[in-house]
């Protein structure tokens, strides 16, 4: 019998759903790919939904069928799941993280700090626009949408002067482009950016089935951070990075947030030993005390 993978129709999502399909194989399970519309993918003010808070538009109808029973297996981006998912189904398998942190591309090959005054940047993420804000306030952040082929072919017609995008999506889609990777105390990632996860609905065969291609030290790294996106209770309409580092038993956790008026920022960062029987406690206290400091901004 195969079992039945469910995955948004882009072209992202398909290769990343042929990569769960992939490591299925090697362990001998085979599989079919359906191909599943979310309302992200075609309700065209997404980004003004998403900035209010509405989350899961990328994978609510793909988790339906899930419940549902109409698929096995929903491969998603674990950046897009919301904090809390469905008590039906869990994470059965996170693949090898890929690099989770942003790249900035530039039509003149110019590295972030030397681009010219009025340089024009391109990208929808709050989080993204904040950061090259604090950073460079004489920059000028634009929208830009669509998927890497489309964003790069907008750069190419000088619509912009520069593009930041997640590396791991150049990585997958096997883009050969001159790029600076971003990465420092305002330049964090979101949460989970870089993770492929499969969940399945919860005590299923499916589930143990996965967990035969689950990567640990990647588990790990993404328990850690929805931890402290839990604590926080933010999602993408706020511009914080969080970004966990696993090195043998020591955790790297690591926490930003940019004011509206992009001065300021906060930055958080603490090591903690995986192994320690307190080490969720701190990691809870960890993002209690980063919550706390946000709040005396006066924004959460």
């Amino acid at each position: 019998m195969s079992l039945v993978i469910g995955s948004r129709r882009s072209k992202l999502a398909m290769i990343q759903a042929e990569m769960v399909k992939t490591l299925l194989a090697r362990k001998g399970y085979e599989t079919t790919i359906k191909k599943i519309v979310t309302e992200g993918d075609v309700n065209k003010d997404i980004h003004s939904l998403i900035f209010q808070g509405q989350v899961g538009t990328f994978v609510n109808e793909i988790n339906k069928e899930l419940i549902n029973g109409e698929i096995d297996i929903a491969v998603h981006s674990l950046k897009d799941v919301p904090t809390y998912l469905p008590d039906s189904i869990s994470f059965s398998a996170f693949l090898p993280r890929d690099s989770p942190l942003d790249v900035l591309i530039s039509k003149d090959n110019l590295s972030f700090e030397d681009l010219p005054a009025g340089s024009v940047i391109g990208t929808s993420s709050i989080r993204r626009r904040a950061q090259v804000l604090a950073k460079r306030d004489d920059l000028i952040v634009k929208p830009l949408r669509g998927n890497i082929d489309t964003r790069l072919k907008k750069l190419n017609k000088g619509e912009y002067d520069a593009i930041i995008i997640a590396e791991a999506g150049l990585n997958r889609f096997k883009v050969i482009k001159k790029y600076q990777r971003l990465k420092d105390d305002i330049f964090l990632p979101p949460a989970n950016q870089g993770t492929i996860v499969a969940i399945t609905r919860k005590n299923s065969a499916e589930g143990r089935i996965l967990r035969l291609i689950n990567d640990e030290k990647t588990e790990k790294e993404s328990e850690i951070e929805r931890i402290v996106m839990k604590v926080l209770g933010v999602g993408c309409s706020v511009p914080i990075g969080i970004l966990s580092c696993l090195n043998d038993d020591v955790a790297k956790i690591e926490v930003n947030f940019i004011p509206e008026n992009h001065s300021n920022p906060l930055y958080q960062s603490i090591d903690l030993n995986i192994n320690k029987n307190d080490f969720f406690d701190k990691i809870k206290e960890f993002s209690i005390d980063f919550k706390e400091r946000i709040k005396m901004k006066n924004v959460l």
